[in-house]
This record gives structure tokens, sequence and C-alpha cells, in this order.
């Protein structure tokens, strides 16, 4: 009796002493796939003290980050509200304001996946006393922010050449020992919701840390590109390529790329999209997203979309597409394509969508509309 009572007592203390953990608490700030970041792929838990959370420019959704690097990598290709940055104290163990806040940049603790580590601090004195110990200069996020932007491209060279190094080939060997083989790797979007797949489905035996992070970054940066080639007829998209609607490189979105091409007289252009609700808002207005003097309805030669199960590229006029399923693409609902009505019923009853559209059914308004949940 006295035992239980004792081993109560111990438990309720854990569960209070969980809840009132601050670094607990950050946790709950996670969004998308749960543990990892969007970008690198890292435990967000084991990364804590250098890690950021921010809301994205195009749909306001709360991000959160690794590291400085992984902020300013989205803050480049989506756009973030840096009004919106928090990072994580040191001291207090909780995510402050990024603006209001204290840094101590290339310092000897080491920081994560950056030459210059940066760690943050609510209180100046807290700041100093860090840098006392273990070196760098007080400095501002201003200043923080702008020194991870200059040494990006170098923080990507080098840690490149170490992925190169070790984790792919450890990935391989993983995935070649452990793994099923038939992974669909088009079928998430970042690294982290792959990671948590693997996890999840038990697409492979059991793995330490440091393995899953080799595996899922060998998938998702070699051979998820590796198994692109092998498809005929594919929509090809290069690297440097941005959707003109939201800004996204669409070339990391396999599954979803589309293309419209334009010609008048000897000039010829065509412009990517990471899905074809955004190429339809450019179809219907192009010039509301920049200035494209040749993207008129008239000059278009071809629209490429791609068939959601065979991957290739197909007749965008001749498609047909499903909507309001349970399949999200890189900015939500989508018209999801299919070369045939029988393929479009199929994933329709499977996937519980709403219709099924012919390209000349789209309309402008039907487009904007799925933007907003039902």
């Amino acid at each position: 009796m006295i035992r239980t009572m004792i081993f109560s007592i111990l438990v309720a203390g854990l569960i209070y002493a969980q809840n009132q953990n601050p670094v607990t608490k950050s946790l709950l700030f996670q969004t998308e796939a749960k543990q990892w970041c969007p970008i690198t792929g890292l435990d967000i838990q084991e990364h804590l003290e250098t890690s950021y959370l921010a809301k994205l420019n195009m749909n306001k959704r709360v991000r959160q980050y690794s590291s400085l690097y992984a902020l300013v990598k989205d803050m480049q290709e989506y756009g973030i509200l840096e009004k919106s940055i928090k990072v994580f104290d040191l001291v207090s163990k909780d995510y402050i304001s990024a603006t209001g806040a204290f840094f101590v940049l290339d310092s000897k603790k080491k920081g994560t996946l950056s030459k210059i580590s940066k760690f943050a601090f609510s209180k100046k004195d807290e700041a100093v006393q860090f840098q006392k110990k273990f070196g760098g200069r007080l400095v501002s996020f201003e200043e923080v922010l702008s020194s991870a932007k200059e040494s990006l491209k170098s923080d990507e060279s080098y840690f490149l050449k170490l992925k190169k190094k070790r984790e792919y080939p450890r990935g391989e060997k993983v995935f070649q020992k452990l793994c099923k083989k038939d992974i669909e790797l088009s079928d998430y979007l970042e690294i982290n919701e792959l990671k948590e797949a693997i996890v999840k489905n038990k697409f492979c035996k059991k793995l330490n840390i440091q393995n899953l992070h080799s595996l899922a970054l060998y998938l998702w940066e070699v051979k998820r590109f590796g198994n692109l080639q092998s498809i005929e007829n594919r929509v090809v998209v290069e690297e440097h390529e941005k959707c003109p609607v939201c800004g996204m490189f669409t070339y990391k979105y396999p599954r979803w790329a589309a293309q419209i091409f334009y010609e008048e007289g000897d000039k010829k252009v065509h412009y990517s999209f990471d899905g074809v609700k955004d190429l339809m808002k450019f179809y219907f207005d192009s010039q509301k997203w920049g200035k494209y003097p040749l993207a008129k309805q008239k000059n278009i030669t071809k629209i490429l979309v791609t068939d959601y199960y065979s991957q290739q590229g197909i007749d965008g006029k001749k498609a047909y597409y499903v909507i309001r399923s349970d399949i999200y693409g890189p900015m939500g609902h989508e018209l999801i394509p299919f070369s045939s009505y029988e393929d479009a019923q199929t994933f329709k009853k499977d996937h519980f969508g709403k219709k099924i559209l012919k390209f000349d059914e789209i309309t402008e308004a039907q487009t904007y509309k799925l933007d907003f949940s039902e």
C-alpha cells in the first residue's frame, strides 16, 4: 500500500514537472511533421538551443526550425514575416521575440549547420555572462541575420561535402540492408514528412537516430531525384525555376510540377508551377503576379501537368482534375490531374474527392476557393 502511494506521488510529481517544464511547452509550437525540421530534417528537440519559430508569408503557418540556417533557407524561398520570428532563449528555455533578443555571435559553443554559432538571450546580462565563458561578440538580431545570410552559401557548400562523404554513403547502406525498397518518395512534400513516415509506417527495421537521419538525407537529397530520371516524358523543371505565383522552387515538388508555354513570333518562354492551382491562377490573370508580356492566353502553345499516378507529363487541356480530396499539394487543396477519366474516378473514390472537372470547366473563382477549407 505504502509502495503504491509513493509510486503514485512520484508519477504525479513527474507529470507536474513535465507540464511545468518550459522546454516541453516550447515544443507545443511544432506544427508540420511534429518532430523534425522541414528544411534540414534534424530533430528539433536535439537542437532546441539553436531553434527558431516563424510564420510564412504565403499562408501564415508557423514553422519550427533547427537553426537560423534553416530559417534563412525558408526566408529566401518562401518569404517569412520577420516580426513573427522567435528564437530559443538559452536561459529561460522558452521562445522569445528575436528582434528584442541579445545574441552572442561566433562563440566557442558549437552551433547547428553553421561554422559561426549564434545563441540568444532575453536579458543582456545573461548574454554577457555567456560571452565571458564562451567568447564571441554581443550583437543584435539584425547583425545575426545578416551574418547567416552572408555565410549561407559557404555553409551549404561545406555541409554538402560532409554529407557526400559521410551521410549519403551511410544512408544508402541503411536503405539497402534495413529498409523496404518500395518507399514512394514523391508522396512527401518535405524531408520531415518523409522522416515521420519512415518511423510511423515502419519502412525499415529499427534505426538509431544517426542512421535514421542519414537514411532520410540519402532518400530525400539523392535517391528522390535519381528516381525522376527513370520516368519517361516527365515535366522537367530546372533548379533555378520558381513558381511566379507563390515564389517556391518548383523542382522540389516533382509530383505536382506543371508548366505553361508561350510563343509570340520568335519569342518563346515557359513558366513552372508547384501545382495546377497556381498554374490556373496564372492562366486566368498572369499580370496579377508581375510583368509577363508574353503570358497571354492567345500565346499559349502548350500546358503540361503531372499525372498523379504515372508521374508523366500530360496535356493539361485534355486532363481530368479531382478537387477537394484528402490529398494535399505544396499549397494545400489542389486540382489533381489524371490522363483518363477512369483514373480520376478511382482516385476520387479512394481519396474522398468531391468532383471531377475537365480543364474548360475550371473557373477562376473555383481555383481561389481551393485556398479555403470547406
